[in-house]
């Protein structure tokens, strides 16, 4: 199986967890600004000794468009490939709006560029491959429906965490607010044990050739216990 992962700007990742992961996501936080992100993406291409660094681009996280651009140009010379393109939690933003915005400015660069999908809200295939190259689940436990969207999807899967540490990104992304989206991951809680999130036994029901962890903390004793 492979297995992508991701850390925030400032996160520090093991040297092992660089090594066995296909790709390294860098988070785009609220209050982050992108050239933090681009800045550590490039990082992780000088460890990794190779391009495996997705920034993450949260459109209403972006402060200028001037700003997005300088720090693009930069991301390309620097030899990154791929992006992963999403609104962001934030409700309003000064420079993007949503997806549709951002992907129009910056589609020139001629990146990978992935998306987030939401298979509780969504259905496969989803009218975002029509743009995008892949998708990633944005926290769906229901692995039912998560092995229903097949080709080109990346399921997103908590590390072994706590659940407050579950909680806290649920909250952080927005996902709490949706009465349907907190129904339909109630059968997560089948995952939750008092050891927190039970990663090999959720793994163990998809179908799928690749996952992506979400690093909630524990990261590489997850990664073990998946290899």
């Amino acid at each position: 199986m492979k297995i992508s992962v991701e850390k925030t700007p400032n996160q520090k990742m093991s040297q092992y967890a660089i090594d066995i992961a296909t790709t390294v996501s860098i988070t785009h936080l609220p209050k982050t600004y992108f050239s933090q992100v681009v800045n550590a993406a490039i990082d992780i291409n000088e460890i990794a000794g190779k391009a495996k660094a997705m920034p993450h681009i949260a459109a209403r996280n972006i402060h200028t468009e001037a700003g997005l651009h300088i720090a693009l140009d930069k991301a390309k010379e620097a030899g990154i490939d791929k992006v992963l393109v999403i609104g962001g939690s934030e409700k309003k933003g000064r420079a993007f709006q949503g997806v549709d915005d951002l992907y129009n400015a910056i589609k020139r660069y001629d990146f990978e560029m992935y998306c987030g999908v939401y298979p509780q809200e969504e259905v496969f295939p989803s009218y975002k491959y029509e743009q995008f190259s892949k998708g990633i689940t944005q926290l769906c436990f229901n692995t039912k429906v998560l092995n229903t969207w097949k080709n080109r999807t990346i399921v997103g899967v908590p590390t072994n965490c706590s659940i407050n540490g579950l909680l806290k990104y649920m909250r952080l992304c927005g996902l709490t607010e949706s009465f349907k989206h907190i129904v339909g991951n109630l059968t997560g809680i089948q995952y939750i044990n008092k050891g927190g999130f039970n990663t090999s036994k959720f793994v163990s029901r998809l179908n799928h050739e690749q996952i992506h962890l979400y690093n909630f903390g524990k990261l590489d004793q997850t990664i073990r216990s998946l290899k």
